[in-house]
């Protein structure tokens, strides 16, 4: 289909079985990246029919970082659509409909066999010895396709359960393209009657994400790599029906940086955690963007107008995606440099207020109402510094919260050949006397003139300070860190620590 076609249509279907992570989350970019390439539509579908896995909570979830992400749909839950619902439990009559019709055509049939029993005849045929992994392939042996018609009658009179399989046509080739892994063809003797109505009535996934997206038009199935060997028995789905084949995209696997399975370990955690974390959505988006998709081989900051222009699924690799946190970082880190102050500032200030609820500290040294305005001043100082809005709160908090010396800090200066006691005291009579408007360049000449009179190189005296206002050998640059903190509590910190010591 041509990209430019205005009639494409994808999906994002994720089952409510937890949060949204990266994998999924790649795939729910990719498809909304090609509905705005094109100019189709993004449609969102909950598979929910997994009643031993479904958590009713996560669906919430699921939205919530879709929509955190910017990936809003243009169908599905909270939108609405001519083609829904597009939550598959509040579809299943709709599934039984067309099984059933399925079965008037002698397509599908009635299987009255337990689980239990195929089970048995399963573990049996596995547990053979001397045998081939062929012959010890399990296959269903189609003993209900056998039955009579009052067979079924007697059955269906005296309520005995039943699943609906689906009658694998014998000996027929499945040829289809993948965008990504090129002609696929697959033979119908290796394939069994599948389920496709479990016995409680539900749909089978196979099943129920083929009727689905064939009543909701998808032209293009953009998914992981993982769905490649259901892709057969969902064509064979469309081709019983007459359906419209839909063209197929498999995205490579994302792996870790040791070749491993992604884990948390590698640092795949939920967009939920990400934002926790402190990560902005152009990041993240950027990011998932370059998990099995290249422009070329040096460009690695996109911007989401430049995806749209430049994403083409002929573009995606076959070769596994290997994710990189640290690659992550440093691109969360770029986005953080060049993003306009004035946004910036509502991110930390945002992150302040939040970490200060999560530890339940409602009284500031600098005053609640000072944050706004002292945020400001003090994205200069830690803008280059951070990789995550997280890592902020480090650099931010002592701006606000009181600091408590740790009993390295307090007796840092007890062996050292340097007159602390001396020094803060100087210090506090030359912070008293820089005027109330208290500016950095005031503030850096009464504290230099210190380091002279002592003869004394400042970088020494810079310790002292920093220590007894900061808690930390480390802090912002120091003049325009005690401009921020203003004079009182500079003030105020440096005879705290002075008391302490002496």
């Amino acid at each position: 289909m041509n990209e430019k076609n205005k009639d494409v249509r994808v999906r994002f279907a994720p089952s409510p079985t937890g949060y949204l992570h990266i994998g999924s989350a790649r795939t729910a970019f990719f498809n909304w990246l090609y509905a705005a390439k094109t100019g189709g539509k993004f449609i969102l579908r909950i598979e929910d029919t997994d009643i031993a896995r479904h958590q009713e909570e996560t669906i919430n979830l699921i939205l919530k970082s879709l929509k955190w992400l910017g990936l809003n749909w243009d169908e599905g839950p909270e939108v609405s659509g001519k083609y829904g619902p597009y939550r598959q439990s509040l579809r299943v009559e709709i599934y039984k409909k067309y099984a059933h019709k399925l079965i008037e055509d002698n397509k599908a049939y009635r299987c009255f066999c337990s689980p239990d029993l195929l089970k048995e005849e399963r573990k049996d045929k596995a547990d053979k010895k001397n045998k081939t992994v062929e012959e010890k392939s399990f296959k269903y042996d189609r003993k209900c396709l056998k039955l009579s018609q009052k067979n079924i009658k007697d059955n269906l009179d005296s309520g005995k359960p039943y699943a609906i399989r689906f009658l694998v046509p014998e000996n027929k080739t499945i040829n289809y393209k993948d965008t990504v892994y090129g002609d696929i063809t697959v033979n119908t003797a290796s394939i069994e009657d599948f389920i496709i109505i479990r016995s409680n009535g539900l749909p089978t996934y196979n099943y129920s994400v083929a009727i689905d997206d064939a009543l909701m038009k998808i032209t293009h199935i953009i998914r992981g790599e993982d769905h490649l060997s259901n892709t057969p028995k969902q064509i064979l789905i469309y081709n019983a029906f007459n359906f419209n084949v839909p063209d197929f995209t498999h995205l490579p696997m994302i792996l870790g940086q040791d070749g491993q399975k992604l884990s948390k370990r590698h640092g795949s955690i939920s967009i939920e955690k990400y934002i926790e974390e402190g990560f902005v959505r152009e990041a993240i988006l950027n990011y998932l963007a370059l998990l099995g998709w290249s422009y070329d081989e040096k460009t690695t900051i996109f911007s989401t107008s430049e995806l749209i222009k430049k994403f083409e699924l002929s573009s995606i690799n076959k070769k596994p995606a290997r994710f990189d946190y640290n690659k992550l970082l440093w691109i969360n880190g770029y986005y953080i440099r060049n993003m306009d102050n004035s946004h910036l500032k509502q991110l930390l200030e945002k992150q302040m207020r939040n970490y200060l609820a999560s530890k339940n500290i409602k009284d500031l040294e600098n005053g609640v109402k000072q944050l706004d305005k002292k945020i400001e001043k003090i994205i200069p100082l830690v803008k280059e510094r951070i990789k995550t809005l997280k890592e902020s709160i480090n650099l931010i908090s002592p701006f606000f919260i009181k600091i408590s010396y740790s009993d390295e800090l307090a007796t840092y200066f007890k062996n050292k050949k340097i007159n602390t006691i001396d020094i803060l005291n100087r210090v506090y009579k030359a912070i008293s006397e820089v005027s109330d408007k208290f500016y950095v360049k005031d503030i850096e000449k009464n504290l230099r003139l210190i380091s002279e009179r002592l003869n004394l190189s400042f970088r020494k005296v810079a310790e002292v300070i920093r220590i007894a206002i900061w808690n930390s050998t480390i802090s912002p640059p120091l003049f325009e860190t005690i401009e921020i903190l203003g004079k009182e509590l500079t003030l105020k910190r440096i005879k705290e620590y002075i008391r302490i010591i002496s």
